[in-house]
């Protein structure tokens, strides 16, 4: 695992490009960049990768709620995925206290309950999408689940629903950024998790064709000032290395 650390114009993302070159020119790993500001999309066009631009009006879009059978290395990839959806969730809810515990275990069953079908046979069209995730909360009985569906409802059918489609973009390419400079604030750190959600089900598919997934996130800090993304992204971190990924974090927060 790799870590740039920097004052700020010190040259951190001018380091992971040049390193991010080196990387496409003498391997055959994949490549994927977690852009917050917009910096590495000239040099991924020259290397001709694929540039992924997520914000409110784009056209591009990435489920959260993707999964693959393979996401996680027990039998049951739900606890994985549920553990990413409780991030999601509370990142969504905010607050000093994060989720309590009637709030993780409504959406917990929530999660099981909308995959299920899924699973049982599994089919791209019947991927759950966040709105899947929002009725099903609505029909739990606590008040609870009113209130995180309540939370959920601005990313579901308000102004933010960018995250409420299915994924319409291939991603095939070794090489891809995804850029995520329009987001703003609000939904920035959402688009980090999502990101990095999407790059595990890539390790995950990479794994089994034995191919090595290399992740460069910039900005990491965003995603370590909440508990719970802080506890899923240092999950992941830990998972990433076992998999044959090879995650490198930028930053210039110690």
């Amino acid at each position: 695992n790799g870590l740039i650390l920097g004052t700020p114009g010190s040259g951190k993302s001018f380091a992971a490009k040049r390193e991010i070159t080196n990387a496409f020119l003498i391997t055959d790993d994949d490549i994927i960049i977690c852009d917050p500001e917009a910096e590495y999309y000239p040099l991924v066009r020259r290397l001709h990768g694929q540039v992924i631009r997520i914000s409110p009006t784009s056209t591009q879009y990435v489920n959260p709620m993707d999964i693959n059978l393979n996401y996680s290395e027990d039998d049951n990839p739900l606890a994985l995925k549920s553990d990413f959806l409780l991030s999601l969730c509370e990142l969504v809810i905010g607050g000093k206290e994060g989720l309590m515990p009637v709030e993780k275990t409504v959406i917990d069953r929530s999660v099981r309950n909308v995959y299920r079908p899924f699973l049982a046979a599994p089919d791209p069209a019947k991927m759950p999408i966040l709105g899947d995730l929002y009725d099903e909360l609505l029909r739990q009985p606590e008040p609870e689940a009113a209130r995180v569906a309540a939370a959920l409802e601005l990313y579901v059918s308000g102004s933010l629903n960018v995250f409420n489609h299915r994924t319409n973009v291939e991603l095939s390419n070794r090489l891809v950024c995804f850029d995520i400079k329009q987001l703003g604030k609000q939904l920035k750190k959402l688009g980090m998790l999502i990101v990095q959600d999407q790059v595990w089900n890539r390790v995950t598919i990479n794994r089994a064709e034995k191919k090595s997934t290399r992740y460069y996130m910039d900005e990491f800090h965003l995603l370590l000032k909440e508990e719970q993304t802080a506890a899923y992204s240092v999950e992941i971190w830990k998972r990433f290395r076992k998999w044959g990924g090879i995650p490198t974090a930028i930053t210039q927060n110690v």
